[in-house]
């Protein structure tokens, strides 16, 4: 078998078990960024079943959210969401990036302000890209990058796949950003 073939292999066996996980709610999904954005991803996952790990570096908004204190008023029921999350074993907030290599689903849901030309300021994508490289579990290589099954399954549009695991880029970016910021800082920090 080529290395081509093997790594197809991998791929393919690492992804049906990916989804498997899933479907089974077993995979373990971190949340990269605990805003507006992340915050309200991952209570959606923590509802749906997922044991869900939220990442933020702000050491006082894990430390509000594990105490069930709001810090995003403008959510709906925000006292009632933060409180579910707070008193949840299904649910914890870190900002400890260690902690990464107990996620299956990675997903970067981190800040991208307008510089001064109005084009997105990526340094939090790819800080936190840097972050899920150096903590991420397993040591592979990317095997199945861009669009796959596995996006077109669960309707995502963008991310990076590799065996048994799925990193997603929910932050904004440029569009057909996805080969240039993350993949190259993943792959470097794979070899």
């Amino acid at each position: 078998m080529s290395a081509t073939e093997n790594a197809d292999s991998r791929a393919v066996n690492g992804s049906q078990s990916l989804v498997a996980s899933i479907e089974a709610r077993q995979a373990i999904v971190g949340v990269m960024g605990l805003g507006y954005v992340g915050l309200p991803l991952a209570s959606t996952f923590h509802r749906a079943g997922f044991k869900t790990i939220g990442f933020d570096t702000d050491s006082e908004i894990v430390k509000d959210l594990n105490a069930g204190r709001s810090y995003l008023e403008h959510l709906p029921d925000s006292e009632a969401l933060f409180r579910s999350l707070a008193d949840s074993d299904m649910f914890s907030a870190t900002s400890d990036m260690g902690r990464l290599k107990e996620v299956d689903v990675a997903i970067i849901c981190v800040p991208t302000p307008l510089g001064p030309s109005m084009e997105p300021d990526l340094h939090y994508v790819e800080e936190c890209t840097r972050r899920i490289a150096e903590n991420f579990k397993h040591g592979a290589v990317p095997i199945t990058l861009g669009a796959s099954s596995c996006f077109l399954i669960f309707g995502l549009t963008s991310g990076i796949v590799f065996p048994g695991q799925l990193i997603v880029l929910e932050s904004t970016t440029y569009p057909g950003d996805l080969p240039n910021l993350p993949i190259p800082v993943l792959c470097d920090a794979r070899y």
